[in-house]
């Protein structure tokens, strides 16, 4: 059988940007500029729990070169947003949450008097102690960080699904929250559980128990541009901003909220990106450029410097895995248990999809018939954490092979052959209750992984018990 001549599929065509790009041709938000255009700074808070007795402006705004310095009363619209749930302070009303939370921004007309603005305005606050660890966050008499929480979402196998899809909350947010029970305690923003066959029969079956606890880290995203942005109003009145991003309607939704102007009314350009990874889906300077430009009726650039993009920016969740696994002597599981704490800072972000991820891919690849899962997304007084590339998933894998390769280790079996003995198939249910319907991509890897083994002579160390 002849091929079918294609134009695309199957062939090489090049990156439509490349050339522009390793020219230097390709314009970054950074890059964009306007007659006339100010410079966006945010003053930050010092602490990272407390209350604002008082901000004095007075310096900044007596400092010649300084056009504007706006607060939380200067926001014309709500002064709350979230991709999720809209839980985060535009500008900081009356209490700091984190480190790093916006309390006053300044447009100036060169970025060094917006620098020097943004260190003369001064900040009283009253300060408290600050839950830094996810446990002491969540015990009884903790110090509640948000008054709303969503509570508990259940996905019990063969049972209904109740998403929060894109945008969560914000889009119908009380039939969203009608769907939840109000039954979270401590701070915990999300509790999803995942339950499947019969826990206490399964682990009666296993002959072999491993029990462990893993701990991931904070990672950030350290894409080569930084976050960056230029806003302004155009002659009709609309608000138009360029930007380093991800999603620009979400951006585009969450700015129109804050600013008090309908969808329609303000416009997201997304400029050439110079990396994201998952980072740049929350909003970071869009909404003190719409802001300023707004209140200054000219262009504003704001582009955050290193160390503040490493202080400030979102976060890969740290997240901490309870979980042991059941086996029989012949190698097959029958049992998984696990708890999943999430750390998703001071506000929601993304972190109810990626802890809820963790939780619903603790399994991995691998077919368990019986499941109790319990994920926990926490609020913290630390800096938010949200999407990073995996989104949940690369955490859970650090839990679930190494619990394959422990039982695997004290069953006396290959790792290589553990996993193709308990690997998903045609028929087979997932974590969640799916049944597998369809190709299913881990054992054709599992057997190519196995015949280059057993095929290069470089590999022989790693043969040993391998059939």
């Amino acid at each position: 059988m002849s091929r079918m001549k294609t134009t695309y599929v199957g062939c090489s065509t090049p990156k439509v940007d490349a050339l522009d790009k390793v020219l230097g041709r390709a314009v970054y938000a950074g890059d964009i500029s306007f007659p006339g255009m100010l410079y966006g700074r945010v003053r930050r808070a010092d602490i990272p729990h407390g209350f604002i007795d008082e901000i004095d402006l007075s310096a900044a705004e007596a400092m010649e070169g300084v056009v504007c310095v706006l607060t939380a009363k200067d926001v014309p619209g709500n002064n709350r947003f979230g991709i999720a749930f809209p839980d985060q302070w535009a500008l900081a009303e009356e209490k700091i949450l984190s480190v790093g939370d916006a309390v006053a921004i300044v447009a100036a007309e060169t970025d060094e008097i917006a620098k020097d603005a943004i260190r003369a305005i001064r900040v009283k606050y009253r300060e408290l102690p600050p839950l830094t660890d996810l446990h002491e966050a969540m015990a009884d008499g903790a110090p509640q960080l948000h008054a709303n929480k969503i509570g508990s979402y259940k996905k019990k196998s063969g049972g209904h699904h109740y998403p929060l899809g894109d945008g969560g909350l914000q889009h119908d947010q009380k039939k969203r929250k009608s769907e939840f029970l109000h039954n979270t305690k401590g701070n915990v923003f999300l509790h999803t559980k995942v339950r499947k066959g019969d826990i206490e029969k399964g682990f009666t079956q296993a002959e072999v128990i491993v029990e462990n606890t893993y701990k991931t880290q904070v990672v950030d995203h350290v894409y080569m541009e930084t976050e960056s942005g230029v806003g302004k109003m155009d002659e009709h009145g609309n608000l138009v901003i360029w930007n380093s991003c991800q999603y620009p309607f979400r951006d585009r939704r969450q700015i129109a909220s804050v600013l008090g102007l309908s969808q329609n009314k303000v416009r997201v350009i997304q400029a050439t990106t110079g990396g994201a990874f998952g980072g740049k889906e929350d909003i970071n300077v869009e909404i003190y450029i719409a802001l300023l430009a707004k209140a200054t009726r000219r262009p504003v650039r704001m582009v955050w410097d290193r160390e503040e993009s490493l202080a400030y920016s979102t976060k890969k969740h740290a997240i901490e895995i309870w979980t042991r696994w059941g086996a029989t002597r012949e190698g097959k599981l029958c049992g998984m248990e696990g708890k999943v704490y999430g750390d998703t800072g001071a506000y929601a972000g993304l972190g109810i999809f990626v802890v809820k991820k963790c939780g619903i891919h603790l399994a991995g690849p691998y077919h368990i018939p019986n499941i109790k899962v319990d994920a926990f997304s926490v609020y913290t007084n630390n800096v938010m954490a949200s999407a990073m590339r995996g989104f949940g998933v690369t955490q859970a894998a650090v839990a679930h092979e190494g619990q394959m390769d422990e039982l695997a280790k004290q069953l006396g079996i290959h790792p290589l052959t553990f996993r193709l003995m308990n690997a998903l198939d045609v028929g087979l249910s997932t974590e969640t209750g799916h049944i597998m319907t369809e190709d299913v991509g881990i054992k054709p890897t599992l057997e190519k992984i196995r015949e280059v083994v057993l095929g290069d002579e470089s590999l022989a160390v790693y043969r040993e018990g391998l059939m």
